[in-house]
């Protein structure tokens, strides 16, 4: 019974994951239409800042 829990588990995280990286690529794919390299380098080395844009774009309903 483990055994399929984990598994379970397993696939629950990988696709946490690729929601996340998903999420993560718009906003930078926003980012770089606006020309604005500065904002996708902050946004991928301050994690507060990036929610912040995360809100602004409406980008956080994408993890419901």
């Amino acid at each position: 019974m483990c055994e399929v829990l984990d598994i379970v588990e397993a696939r629950g995280i990988e696709k946490g994951i690729e929601k996340g990286a998903k999420v993560i690529s718009r906003l930078n794919t926003i980012l770089a239409k606006e020309g604005n390299l500065e904002n996708i380098i902050r946004a991928n080395t301050d994690k507060v800042y990036q929610n912040e844009l995360l809100k602004k774009y409406d980008l956080l309903k994408d993890f419901d």
